[in-house]
């Protein structure tokens, strides 16, 4: 079998830590043909996969995308992406928040063969999630989302916070609007569960915390789900380690011939 060649939006910390991973082989089928990204001329790779523009990437003709930019990126490149029979892996999943955009891309999807794929990202407990909203037995779902100060708040703001503050309790749909960095794990909550306006949403600037801590709480009929998770940043302290990682899972799980859930 030939390997897949992919292509990538963003050249960020994820971008840089999917693309050595895979140059690396430790994830085998796939080659990077391509890397769009606005900054990718100071990066150390492969003169002949920096694409200038978007239309560049396409020549290369690769059969994934995975966009790792920002929620613009997403809502600008994902229906030419999916037009063009290429299936896109959506790391801002925060776009979806946007009820129109969801609704033109799960359509879309529904009339095309190719398929947008959403990673797990910095979050566990999806299995359980979806299974319970599968068979309607989930009826609450609440994550509270505890991260150092200078992931969430602006230089001036930051000397203002010398104890834990409560920045938002919201929904899962207003967090992504208030933090589209910082709350793609609300959204894939939200995807997996009871949707964006019933989960409910924490957001928490601690001084002393050095990680980004997410708390997930879900009852129903099929009992309780209670998960913590203590994530180590990346290079970019906005994104977990784990992050990229779920990226090459999903990447796997594709080439593999024995699946699990997530």
């Amino acid at each position: 079998m030939k390997n897949e060649k992919i292509g990538i939006i963003g050249f960020g910390a994820i971008g840089q830590e999917i693309y050595k991973k895979i140059s690396k082989k430790i994830i085998n089928g796939y080659n990077i043909v391509g890397i769009f990204s606005n900054d990718i001329n100071s990066k150390n790779i492969s003169k002949n996969i920096k694409c200038k523009t978007f239309e560049q990437l396409l020549k290369k003709k690769p059969n994934i995308i995975i966009e790792a930019a920002s929620v613009k990126a997403c809502k600008d490149y994902a229906e030419i992406t999916l037009r063009n029979k290429i299936d896109f892996v959506c790391l801002s999943v925060c776009s979806f928040a946007d009820k129109f955009f969801f609704k033109k891309i799960f359509s879309l999807t529904k009339k095309i063969n190719n398929k947008v794929y959403i990673p797990t990202g910095a979050v566990a407990g999806l299995d359980a999630i979806s299974s319970a909203s599968l068979s309607k037995e989930l009826r609450y779902v609440k994550l509270v989302q505890r991260k150092p100060p200078n992931v969430l708040l602006s230089i001036s703001e930051l000397k203002k916070v010398n104890k834990e503050v409560i920045l938002s309790r919201s929904t899962a749909r207003k967090a992504c609007k208030e933090f589209p960095k910082n709350s793609n794990i609300a959204a894939t909550l939200a995807i997996c569960g009871i949707g964006f306006d019933k989960t409910k949403v924490i957001v928490i600037a601690d001084p002393k915390v050095k990680k980004n801590i997410a708390e997930i709480e879900a009852f129903g009929k099929f009992g309780k789900l209670k998960v913590i998770l203590e994530n180590n940043l990346s290079s970019n302290p906005k994104t977990s380690r784990l992050t990229a990682m779920s990226i090459i899972l999903s990447l796997n799980k594709r080439k593999s011939s024995f699946l699990s859930a997530f």
